[in-house]
């Protein structure tokens, strides 16, 4: 059991080499993202952005795998990535959490595209 939430994480070429740091960092992060996803692809957009998702997943921050990519989505979504100016346009990360109410949503590469979709069924 556990909460769970669907996660997609969306990652353009400009920041591929600094996501990719990550592993150098934490090399038991890398199955999280290469072997444990449930859908990726590394031509989302047929210009080199790397997309990863993950449904039903544990997003728990005392995962170090999760706290690791976590660390990333804050210092792109935070200006703090070195020699890339606005790096918040080549990232988008959204979690959707069971909660109605907990959502995350950060960068705007592809927001178009990559977004929440809200409707109600019966």
């Amino acid at each position: 059991m556990g909460y769970r939430s669907q996660v997609v994480l969306a990652i353009g070429k400009e920041l591929m080499p600094h996501f990719l740091g990550i592993f150098a960092a934490l090399p038991a992060a890398r199955p999280l993202v290469f072997k444990h996803h449930d859908y990726m692809n590394e031509n989302y957009d047929g210009e080199e952005t790397f997309i990863v998702s993950w449904d039903d997943i544990k997003w728990y921050e005392s995962y170090p795998d999760v706290d690791a990519i976590n660390t990333f989505i804050d210092k792109c979504d935070g200006d703090e990535i070195e020699g890339l100016e606005e790096p918040w346009d080549h990232f988008r990360f959204l979690r959707l959490g069971e909660d109605s109410d907990d959502n995350i949503e950060k960068g705007y590469l592809h927001s178009c595209d990559i977004c929440f979709h809200r409707s109600i069924s019966y």
